[in-house]
């Protein structure tokens, strides 16, 4: 049966760390959809609405979701763009859909950010622009990691979730 994880959160958070991880360990049969490889590289996207990685994104899970793969949708997705697009996906996917919001200070995810190789891509100045606080979904099922999670921290909830649906 078809799983979806999202994980969500501001630049820097540790979407990808985690989502990456995720994908090691459950190996073949894992769907990983990065907003910035679908929405950077392969389509040199804007964030505004109606961009086509909209699209392609859901295209990817519906094609997990067909095939019974477990679907990890990893990166910012602001909901006033991706919420609706979101919502299409939860409700494709139903009871198998968890989840997650790294509900982290700014401070922290700038610190977070300078523990990364590619640190020197953008910088903190960035980073606060594009900033969104608490840009939560809204679901009662949305789950969040806080400061003090770490990446170990994260990726064993996630686990343990996904046992348990």
């Amino acid at each position: 049966m078809a799983k979806l994880v999202i994980i969500r959160g501001n630049s820097g958070s540790g979407k990808s760390s985690l989502a990456k991880k995720l994908q090691a360990h459950y190996g073949r049969g894992t769907l990983l959809i990065a907003q910035d490889t679908v929405r950077r590289d392969m389509l040199k996207e804007k964030v505004e609405p109606g961009n086509l990685s909209i699209d392609l994104t859901e295209t990817l899970a519906r094609f997990g979701y067909e095939h019974d793969l477990l679907v990890l949708v990893e990166g910012f997705y602001e909901t006033d763009i991706y919420g609706h697009m979101l919502e299409r996906l939860r409700t494709l996917f139903a009871s198998q859909t968890l989840a997650y919001y790294y509900d982290l200070t700014f401070e922290e995810t700038v610190r977070r950010h300078r523990t990364r190789v590619k640190q020197e891509e953008f910088t903190p100045s960035d980073m606060k622009r594009w900033w969104k606080d608490r840009d939560f979904l809204g679901w009662q099922e949305e789950s969040f990691f806080r400061n003090e999670d770490s990446l170990e921290a994260a990726f064993e909830r996630i686990v343990q979730d996904l046992e348990e649906i």
